[in-house]
């Protein structure tokens, strides 16, 4: 299946969609916190665990692929999960493309 066809349309009920996005903006708000101050891998370790980011975020996980499961069918997500990269296998492109954004971003603000 063509994931990027946009032919279908995923439904995630309004309650489970903010508890996702709480745990996405929890994630990158605090990430970028820790990120600003130099904390050390102690820092960022105490927040993964303390706030039991594995289980939020596998809850969150468990949102989107039911919804996505119920348009494209078990089969093709589990195809699609089983093809996303995992640490510590090395970053996909998306993150090249990211850190390339990102350094053009700065850059361009003078940093």
């Amino acid at each position: 299946m063509d994931v990027s066809s946009g032919e279908s349309t995923v439904t995630v009920p309004l309650d489970r969609a903010i508890e996702v996005a709480r745990l996405l903006e929890c994630l990158a708000v605090s990430i970028h916190r820790i990120d600003s101050r130099a904390a050390d891998a102690e820092t960022l370790d105490r927040f993964i665990t303390e706030w039991l980011i594995g289980p939020q975020a596998d809850r969150a996980r468990t949102i989107l692929w039911d919804a996505i499961s119920r348009a494209i069918g078990e089969e093709a997500v589990e195809e699609i999960a089983e093809a996303v990269a995992k640490f510590p296998d090395p970053p996909p492109d998306e993150v090249g493309r990211l850190r390339r954004d990102l350094s053009a971003w700065q850059k361009a603000l003078g940093g």
